[in-house]
């Protein structure tokens, strides 16, 4: 659904401008497996290591009556602190590497930003080389490795690595306190531990239940679906960021570009999207236009001035 006109927008496109398509299925897929995780944390340590000691005489040594303290306010807690650690490790962790003789943090997000952020860059120039202006091709200047290691590259893809890991992190945070609440009204109406894992788990997933975050304005988004789309939208995200400092890099040296918007022409497009079809933008015009809205499938090829 697009946030912006409410149009439903299907994931499983048969065309996609930016040929990204299966990048995109895969970091989504990827953040769904960390989901599923969590959710199989939650109902292992509730109902079979009953946590909370609510039934009668894993990961993350969860066991038998753990948070089973006197109060209910004191077994939210320590369950909410327990339940943080283990989310965060599996959908925010982040791996210290060494890289020419300092260390770097690597969140696991980075992979897929930084690979759609290539093929735009890659893209740009191959597109500008079809337009019919005088830019080498990226193998004449060193391949994507030299392209990347410039400073504007370098700094335009390490923003994209902050924005992504701080949304994630949003939906992570929303996520807890919903749980938090729906734990609270749990204990106050007696559920048993199974019931319990049960709205938790709808929590996550959003699967036969309203009890998720909602959106701006008001509609029901669960997390494991909001972490999806932020998946699908930054790479898209990525990608047209690349294109456009390519685009940039090269008006540099003299190459006048101009930003044509294109979208997948198919009856998917959007109404907002298809009404811009065919526009042209400068570079500082087009810079933050696309994604237009969350699962936008939209480009910007170069017009020649």
């Amino acid at each position: 659904m697009c946030e912006v006109c409410g149009n439903t927008i299907h994931v499983n496109n048969s065309y996609d401008p930016t040929r990204t398509t299966t990048l995109r299925n895969l970091f989504a897929q990827k953040m769904t497996n960390r989901f599923t995780k969590v959710r199989r944390e939650v109902v292992e340590a509730i109902v079979e290591n009953d946590v909370f000691g609510l039934k009668q005489p894993t990961v993350f040594q969860t066991r038998p009556g753990q948070f089973d303290f006197p109060t209910s306010e004191q077994k939210i807690e320590e369950f909410m602190r327990w339940l943080r650690t283990m989310a965060n490790e599996g959908l925010l962790s982040v791996t210290t590497i060494s890289q020419i003789g300092r260390s770097m943090e690597e969140r696991w997000t980075d992979l897929y930003i930084e690979d759609s952020y290539k093929r735009g860059v890659i893209r740009a120039r191959q597109e500008m080389k079809n337009a019919g202006m005088n830019v080498p091709l990226m193998e004449q200047t060193g391949g994507i490795s030299a392209s990347m290691s410039t400073p504007m590259h370098l700094e335009r893809v390490g923003i994209l690595f902050i924005r992504t890991y701080e949304d994630l992190k949003g939906v992570s945070d929303a996520m807890a306190g919903q749980i938090s609440r729906v734990l609270s009204q749990g204990f106050i109406d007696g559920d048993n531990p199974r019931l319990i894992a049960s709205k938790l788990n709808h929590v996550i997933s959003g699967m036969g239940s309203d009890l998720g975050i909602t959106d701006t304005l008001g509609r029901y988004i669960p997390a494991q679906r909001r972490a999806e789309m932020i998946a699908r939208t930054e790479v898209i995200r990525a990608h047209h960021k690349g294109m456009i400092q390519e685009y940039r890099n090269w008006g540099v040296e003299g190459v006048n570009v101009l930003a044509e918007f294109r979208t997948a022409g198919d009856r998917r497009v959007c109404s907002i999207c298809s009404g811009m079809q065919g526009n042209t933008y400068t570079l500082d015009e087009a810079e933050n236009i696309i994604p237009v809205h969350p699962l936008c499938r939209c480009i910007v090829l170069p017009f020649k001035v």
